[in-house]
Parts: C-alpha cells; sequence; structure tokens
C-alpha cells in the first residue's frame, strides 16, 4: 500500500498562534520542527500499520516548511509551490497512491473554537460551498482526494477539525486529536510525546483497516458541482469574477457548476487566487 500524506501547519501539535506558521515571523523555526514532529510521527504510524510506501506533501503555504534532513529517511518529500493539486502534490504519480492521509489538519472558516480557523486564505474567503454542503480544506481535498479514487484514511488536528472530518467523511476515518481550543488562538495541547503516539496509533490502524478491505471511501461529490464561494471584500468578488463561468450571487458569493471535481478545485484555486489581488 503506498500513503499520500499531506501535512499542513495550523493543526499540528502545539500551534497557536499565525507567528508560529509563517515565514516572516520569530516562531516559525519552532512551528516547522513541531510539524516535523508531528509528520514523523504519521510516517512511522504508516510504516507500522504495514505501508509498502510514503509520500509527504508539503502542504503549506508555499510548501516549503519541512526540513528534508529531519524527515522520516524511509519518506519521500513533495516541496515547493506553485503545482497543479496543491495541498495533494504528487496525487497523479505512478505507480498510483492507495489511500490519503491528512496530518495537522484545521477546522473551517468560521468554526467555533478551532485553533487557526480558516479556509485556504484567512484573508480572503469566508465560505466554501459543494453542492450546498460547508465544507473547509478537508472537504476540498477529500473531494479531490475521490477524483483519484482515493480515501482519507486518517486525520490529524485539533478536536474541531476531527469532528469535522468524521461528520463530513464518516465514522471510519480515524483521527488523531492533539489540542482542544479554547478559542482560536488558544488550546489545550497535548504534551508532545502523547500527542505523537496518538499519531502513530491513528495512522497505523487505518492502514491496517485498509489493507484488511475495511477503511473508508473515497468522498465523492455528485457531479455536476455546484461549487459557491463567499469573500470577505465584494472587491475580491469583483476579481474572482474574472474566471470564466462565474456566476455572481451577492456582492461577495460566486457560484461555479463543474463538471467534475477537478474542475471544481481548479476553479475553486483560480478564484482565490485571484481574490487575493
Amino acid at each position: 500500500m503506498r500513503i499520500l500524506i499531506s501535512a499542513d501547519m495550523e493543526g499540528i501539535s502545539g500551534i497557536v498562534d499565525w507567528a508560529q506558521v509563517m515565514p516572516d515571523c520569530a516562531d516559525y523555526g519552532q512551528g516547522r520542527q513541531l510539524m516535523l514532529g508531528d509528520v514523523n510521527a504519521a510516517v512511522n504510524g504508516a510504516f507500522v500499520g504495514g505501508a509498502e510506501a510514503v509520500t509527504v506533501a508539503d502542504a503549506h503555504y508555499l510548501g516549503r516548511n519541512l526540513l528534508l534532513d529531519g524527515l522520516d529517511t524511509r519518506a519521500r518529500l513533495q516541496s515547493g509551490s506553485p503545482s497543479p493539486h496543491g495541498m495533494l502534490t504528487g496525487i497523479d504519480d505512478q505507480p498510483p497512491y492507495d489511500a490519503l492521509v491528512f496530518v495537522g489538519y484545521h477546522a473551517m472558516a468560521g468554526a467555533k473554537k478551532a485553533i487557526l480557523c480558516h479556509t485556504w486564505s484567512n484573508t480572503t474567503v469566508s465560505g466554501v460551498w459543494l453542492n450546498g454542503q460547508a465544507v473547509g480544506e478537508i472537504g476540498l481535498n477529500a473531494m479531490t482526494g475521490a477524483y483519484f479514487s482515493l480515501p482519507v484514511i486518517a486525520l490529524t488536528g485539533d478536536r474541531v477539525a476531527c469532528l469535522e472530518a468524521q461528520n463530513l467523511l464518516g465514522a471510519g476515518v480515524e483521527v488523531a486529536v492533539v489540542k482542544q481550543a479554547t478559542g482560536r488562538y488558544a488550546a489545550e495541547c497535548l504534551p508532545l510525546g502523547e500527542a505523537r503516539e496518538r499519531i502513530c496509533i491513528a495512522v497505523s490502524g487505518a492502514v491496517r483497516k485498509a489493507l484488511a478491505g475495511n477503511g473508508p471511501k473515497p468522498w465523492s461529490v455528485a457531479a455536476p458541482i455546484a461549487l459557491e464561494v463567499e469573500f470577505f471584500y465584494p472587491e475580491q468578488a469583483e476579481r474572482a469574477f474574472l474566471v470564466p463561468g462565474t456566476e455572481r450571487r451577492s456582492g461577495t458569493r460566486l457560484a461555479y457548476e463543474a463538471p467534475d471535481a477537478m474542475v471544481a478545485y481548479r476553479a475553486f484555486r483560480a478564484m482565490v487566487g485571484l481574490g487575493r489581488g
């Protein structure tokens, strides 16, 4: 079994503030080390569970956060951006992957008591819907994984992100809760050793279930896909409206009908890119 790990940063053990996840901030070096520890725990868990190969896609910001010299030597690293599949860089590799694991993921924009909750851009997007279902990065990336017939079998992050994943994708998704938020920038964090043990157990168990044929199925969204994106400000929607085929529902909301998940994913990313200005 080949596993692709998509590693974000906001849901990593001990992360509670933007200063820990942005390269121009003083605490970013600490954040990188925390990220590396969680990712290595997931890599180890995948191999303990019976995986044959593991690749890690650095899925935060510009994709240059993970330090290769500290990464588990059994794993390969997809680093850098831009790339066609964003947070799932390498998903179209050959031979194909069998399953996805999301590490360090966060809850969608507007979530209550969720660390650094946002959807793709915390200054641009205030909400996303797929066929009327509110989603964040968990849903957007799970939909894209399903396009390649890949299920999300495990996810790590704060309590709200883990609940979001199980509510959306099904209780069969193994989760590792590494912190519980008391606000957007505050949380009770587990000791790192306990958090990494939870991650290893969740991922190893998920891989075992998948190998036994008992894992979750890909989260498919029925086509055609009705994509709606709510921006914070009208000028962002005005710029994003340049994407051909978009419909303006209000001053800040755009709609787009996509024939499949990949077109929906690309349309969303194009809207966000233009909306940022």
